[in-house]
């Protein structure tokens, strides 16, 4: 047990009478009413508090049971202070373990998903997406949505897209018809998207998981 003192932390190896002995004192029993407690001589005590002085500094009785109860203060604090790191590395390690678990499910879907910020830039894409679109891995991400957009359509798919971060709700596979996507290659394919929208630190990302109509 230690305590922090106007001279730093002083180590407390009190024997268990030692404790009881400044743990009595500490609650206001006096001399007489420890040695009655611990069915002990005054004298005996006084030889203990010789003992605590040895073992803590040249301090009065009064100074020691101060010393005494800001080691168990301290004592308590860094138990405290040990469980909550614990807990945290615990958290850390499941938002960790959770973090790539996510990740894995998305890369290995059998859809392409892309994730999209409300500024309409891709920050991730799976590998379904990479090569529905024609990519090379990794090519998708940080690229603007509207490029896997044919050149005609883009001015109305960027007003569907503002509409969208305005008033993000689930909208499914089903909800609208096939739209015109563009590959790499300058070629163009009909998909059909399903999308749903998240809070993040970042501001709102949207995930579109996108399916070939054709299957291609």
């Amino acid at each position: 047990m230690e305590s922090q003192t106007e001279n730093g932390r002083i180590p407390l190896k009190l024997s268990p009478r030692e404790h009881q002995l400044v743990k009595f004192a500490s609650e206001g029993l006096t001399d007489t009413a420890i040695a009655y407690r611990l069915g002990i001589s005054e004298a005996t005590v006084s030889t203990y508090w010789g003992r605590v002085r040895i073992k803590i500094g040249p301090f009065n009785r009064t100074e020691l049971v101060s010393v005494y109860l800001r080691a168990v203060q301290e004592e308590a604090l860094d138990a405290v202070r040990e469980e909550n790191a614990k807990v945290i590395d615990q958290l850390r390690t499941s938002a960790s373990e959770q973090s790539a678990l996510h990740q894995a499910l998305i890369e290995n879907a059998p859809d392409a998903i892309v994730i999209v910020s409300e500024e309409g830039v891709i920050t991730s894409a799976n590998k379904m997406a990479h090569e529905l679109f024609g990519y090379a891995e990794g090519g998708l991400n940080g690229l603007p949505l509207i490029n896997l957009i044919p050149q005609r359509l883009r001015e109305v798919h960027q007003v569907h897209r503002r509409e969208y971060v305005e008033d993000p709700r689930r909208r499914t596979m089903g909800e609208h018809l096939a739209t015109p996507a563009l590959r790499q290659d300058g070629t163009e394919f009909l998909v059909r998207a399903a999308l749903s929208a998240i809070s993040s630190s970042s501001g709102l990302l949207v995930t579109c998981v996108l399916r070939s109509v054709d299957g291609s």
